[in-house]
């Protein structure tokens, strides 16, 4: 049987990032946790303003954006706003895209700001900002996909990954897709042929490379642009099935059955606006059930950020979180591929399981000498188990203990 305060624990745990132990001993009960995260009224914290470079040189240089980069990880620590942090990183892997082959660090910071302003407001905002955006056009060859050089990257994506889910449209409707979309490219510094046609680092849009001959797409005909493509895919009953079902799953740890999937799907379709679906998820039996808590696999970002959470950082914790972020293939803004982040049991894997120890250097070392009870707590779990406890309690080195702790399955999932 679960606990009260594990209960508490498992709302913020969701609906934030990290175990917040701060906010779960804020909340007397269940429901003033649930109503207290998914407020939204408090205002955000305003990210840096970061000048764009001046050349392409310099909008290669990582330590253009390094503002950028800490203000994220301050916000995914310690934010006002935990759930919209929560809604960042989950658009962040449902819209992967990697700075490997984006190139320019500033155009991930522009994309990461794209997410934050729509994170929590219209998915249907959100998609076609997406879908022009200067990262994502380079990630899926969206400035190499011409009138009369169609490039299907995009065109895929878009439908299998991003709305309606594998097995949910045909080849011709990827074809179809894909012309929609041409026609954009991004305006690099030093590009004459679009210098004039906008500023330098943002997307825009040439008419003469865009195909607007008519095209049937899932059905529907017409010489379809990209924002007429992402209306006939937000049409589509499978869009908010399969983004409100992601969504339920990270949010209540196993994928929902066919009558949650209708009812999450139904609120969101009404209005395609993020808190819509948050809510009806939320009000499902599910979200509370005991058999959600510690249900997901606690992903590696999230066990180093609950550390410092809980620990404090050390002075080379930035450096340290980095490289195991790195060894661990979990790199904000480096996603292995275009399906996102591992999850699940891809986490379990011995190597990634050694590789978690490695997260103690985060931690600072002068650390008080914490009961079993005191480093759990500190970790936002309430509900241990009497091997793990015992275990705990033997250890006499308060770092091993909390090494211990951040290894045990009350930790490791979440």
């Amino acid at each position: 049987m679960v606990s009260n305060r594990e209960r508490i624990s498992h709302v913020v745990r969701r609906l934030g990032f990290g175990p917040r132990p701060d906010l779960v001993a804020g909340f007397d009960d269940i429901d003033a946790a649930v109503a207290g995260m998914i407020d939204i009224s408090q205002a955000a914290a305003t990210p840096p303003v970061i000048a764009p470079p001046d050349d392409i040189e310099a909008g290669q240089t990582q330590g253009s954006v390094d503002d950028g980069v800490r203000f994220w990880f301050e916000q995914l620590i310690s934010s006002d706003t935990p759930l919209l942090e929560r809604m960042v990183w989950f658009w962040h892997d449902h819209f992967a895209t990697s700075v490997r082959k984006v190139k320019f660090p500033y155009l991930m910071w522009i994309q990461h700001l794209t997410l934050r302003r729509h994170a929590t407001g219209s998915f249907a905002d959100l998609l076609y900002a997406i879908a022009i955006d200067p990262a994502m056009l380079i990630y899926l060859d969206g400035t190499r996909n011409a009138r009369d050089q169609i490039n299907e990257n995009f065109g895929r994506e878009v439908m299998e990954l991003f709305t309606m889910g594998r097995g949910s449209y045909t080849e011709d409707d990827v074809v179809a897709s894909a012309r929609a979309f041409s026609g954009w490219v991004v305006n690099l510094p030093g590009r004459r042929f679009t210098e004039a046609l906008g500023d330098p680092w943002t997307a825009v849009f040439v008419p003469r490379r865009h195909d607007n001959d008519s095209k049937t797409l899932l059905g529907i005909s017409g010489g379809h642009d990209a924002a007429a493509a992402v209306e006939i895919l937000l049409d589509q009953p499978a869009t908010a099935e399969y983004v409100g079902g992601k969504l339920f799953a990270d949010l209540v740890g196993r994928r929902p059955d066919p009558a949650e999937t209708r009812r999450i799907a139904a609120a969101f379709r009404n209005r395609y606006q993020v808190m819509d679906l948050i809510g009806a998820i939320v009000a499902e039996p599910a979200f509370l059930a005991d058999d959600a808590v510690f249900a997901r696999v606690r992903t590696p970002l999230e066990r180093g950020v609950g550390l410092v959470q809980a620990f404090g950082v050390s002075r080379r914790g930035p450096e340290v979180i980095g490289r195991v972020l790195r060894n661990l293939d979990f790199v904000p803004w480096q996603p292995p591929n275009v399906a996102g982040y591992p999850d699940g049991g891809r986490l379990l894997d011995p190597s990634r399981m050694a590789h978690g120890f490695d997260l103690m250097g985060v931690v600072d070392r002068n650390l008080p000498d914490l009961s079993a009870t005191e480093v759990m707590t500190s970790l936002g779990i309430h509900d241990v188990s009497d091997p793990t406890f015992t275990t705990l309690e033997k250890v006499r080195e308060p770092t091993a203990r909390i090494a211990l702790a951040t290894s045990s399955p009350e930790y490791v999932l979440t």
